[in-house]
């Protein structure tokens, strides 16, 4: 079966024309637009405004490619199912589509000019109504008026203003000039099409992407960073990422408020200037400097929709977005750390009272206890660091830009006080930390050769060798290799005291699982200094973490909403003032999972999940 559409139009005399026309699928689109098989020149008719289908034998489908209806047999649908042995007459606009069976199976399109009564048209718009017809002010007529407008507008009105500045030079050159470029691209200023690469085509996103795209590899981000800086820009480059997938910006950003938006949003799309690009924000092309003052020497930034405008109602406009509606500090969702599980990192909300699964056994207010056994012995090592008792700074210490914490090393914030070394007949030995291989092939090379005492609980100095070494209960020399390492990995055995280990047939480990950020989409800046201390300039970490009256490693110590809105965006006592804050003081449009204020490190730093099976006896 083949679809044939046959044009009729009629001469002056009367008689009929037709054009004959075999379409090459079974599928043919129906509207003003060039690229449609059935194209009807009628402005009552959108450019794609339906699809006619063949769905079997005399039968095909009518489809509205959007909200518009189109009339079947004097009734206006947007889908229609039609048998086409009754000859069905189709009205799109002024025009009528009939169709009938024709031979060979064929199925014959006759595509005419409606006859409208008197006073109507087919497109239901009354004759005298909102849109004139042609025989009352016709086509001609609309066309000279544009034209005269045009030129009017375009000629008269330039060359009149133009009338009493005639002995004003112009330089043609200077025309065309934007404006200097900022300091940033200053060493561009000779390349226009490192940018510019297509004539009258705003900047478009590729572009800019060529040099700052930050979605590459290592290796060629280093390369574009070596290759600006020898070309002469004075900045070091940065990269940026999407901040989400572009068709999904589109889709999760409200249309503009009022007319006055909505007519901006429309030019700027027929003058190729869309919306959500980099130049929407960042105009790079400074002002003409005006006499005596010098260009701007950074970019300025056009305003711009915050982000409160696109995450308020943004669940109604994605329904399966997972990001919960941020209209204001207020209501501003609950944290959603990230947590590292045996099934991959997942974010979970603060409000279900989330637990951590790292792996290790760490209660916090056994160590910041001013009178417990860490407090003692911390006293006793003044000259390795400590010399009082210990605090949340002793273990924790800031990056290398002071706004984040670098990873607690055991070899350098643990060893002090459990240590690993022991005594053997050879001297002391210092087990292995890490890999429990290491340590299952340490202790079956060393068994036997001296004592292997436990008492994992009875902390030494770096340095000091207890009586025995990392077994359990002291057992005495020559004992099995297997009695070895059950003792090390058993109750009281150097490794039971911080890390979870089942006891079955088998030793193994819970993997050691540490998030390196929480809140990887947001950033929070421990160097500000009331963030740091509080008022009477002492630290201020439990004043936002209850480290001091967790008792569980399984504690999720992180601060809620509530207790960041009351120092931003109100007054209290603990706030005097309500310090600025707003989104983008701790998100970033353009990297979502590193924002702008901390510099991007990974997210997880794991330990092997298998630990070597070493049998025990029952």
């Amino acid at each position: 079966m083949t679809l044939v559409l046959r044009q009729v139009t009629r001469r002056v005399s009367g008689a009929e024309i037709v054009r004959e026309k075999v379409l090459p699928t079974d599928v043919a689109r129906i509207g003003r637009g060039a690229d449609c098989e059935i194209r009807l020149p009628d402005l009552a008719v959108s450019l794609h405004h339906a699809t006619l289908t063949l769905t079997g034998p005399g039968q095909v489908s009518v489809v509205s490619a959007g909200r518009e209806p189109f009339g079947v047999d004097g009734r206006f649908v947007t889908r229609s199912d039609i048998d086409v042995s009754r000859a069905p007459r189709l009205t799109f606009g002024d025009h009528v589509l009939t169709l009938s069976q024709g031979d060979g199976g064929r199925i014959l399109i006759n595509l005419a000019a409606a006859e409208p009564a008197e006073g109507e048209s087919t497109s239901g718009v009354p004759a005298g109504g909102v849109i004139p017809k042609a025989r009352i002010f016709g086509r001609r007529r609309i066309a000279w008026t544009l034209g005269l407008g045009i030129v009017a507008l375009c000629l008269l009105w330039p060359l009149a203003a133009f009338h009493g500045h005639l002995k004003a030079r112009i330089d043609p050159d200077q025309q065309w000039s934007t404006g200097p470029l900022s300091s940033a691209h200053a060493f561009l200023e000779d390349d226009c099409q490192s940018c510019h690469q297509e004539a009258f085509v705003a900047v478009t996103d590729a572009s800019c992407k060529t040099c700052h795209a930050g979605d590459q590899t290592p290796a060629m981000m280093a390369a574009a960073a070596t290759s600006v800086r020898r070309a002469g820009s004075p900045d070091t480059l940065s990269f940026v990422r999407d901040h989400a997938p572009r068709g999904r910006i589109l889709w999760g950003t409200p249309p503009p408020a009022g007319f006055t938006g909505q007519a901006t949003a429309f030019f700027r799309r027929t003058f190729n200037l869309p919306e959500q690009r980099c130049a929407s924000c960042h105009v790079e092309h400074v002002a003409n400097p005006v006499a005596g003052r010098p260009p701007e020497p950074i970019p300025t930034l056009t305003p711009t929709q915050t982000c409160i405008q696109c995450h308020t109602g943004l669940t109604h406009r994605l329904k399966d977005t997972d990001l919960a509606d941020a209209p204001s500090w207020a209501r501003h969702p609950e944290f959603r750390p990230t947590l590292p599980g045996p099934t991959g990192a997942t974010r979970v909300s603060l409000n279900s009272r989330p637990r951590e699964a790292s792996g290790l056994t760490f209660p916090h207010d056994l160590h910041l206890s001013p009178g417990g056994g860490p407090a003692r012995m911390a006293q006793t090592l003044g000259g390795r660091g400590y010399g009082a008792a210990l605090t949340c700074a002793s273990c924790h210490r800031p990056d290398a830009d002071q706004k984040g914490f670098a990873p607690v090393q055991m070899e350098r914030d643990c060893a002090s006080c459990h240590s690993l070394s022991f005594a053997t007949p050879g001297g002391v030995r210092q087990l292995p930390h890490g890999e429990p291989g290491q340590v299952v092939a340490a202790l079956m090379a060393w068994q036997g050769r001296g004592p292997v005492a436990g008492g994992g609980t009875a902390r030494r100095r770096p340095g000091e060798a207890g009586e025995g070494g990392p077994g359990a209960g002291g057992s005495p020399a020559g004992a099995s290799a297997v009695n070895t390492v059950g003792g090390a990995f058993g109750p009281r055995g150097a490794c039971f005291d911080c890390h979870t280990i089942f006891r079955t047939p088998t030793i193994r480990f819970t993997p050691v699982r540490l998030p390196g950020d929480f809140l990887s989409r947001g950033a929070f800046d421990h160097s500000v200094r009331e963030h740091r201390v509080d008022r009477q300039g002492q630290p201020s970490c439990v004043q936002c973490h209850a480290a001091a009256t967790s008792g569980s490693a399984t504690d999720l110590l992180l601060p809620s909403v509530s207790e960041c809105v009351e120092c931003h965006g109100q007054t209290t006592a603990r706030s005097p003032t309500p310090a600025p804050a707003n989104c983008e003081t701790c998100h970033s449009f353009h990297a979502p999972s590193h924002p702008t204020p901390r510099p991007p490190r990974p997210n997880f730093s794991a330990r092997p999940p298998l630990v070597p099976t070493v049998q025990t006896r029952p």
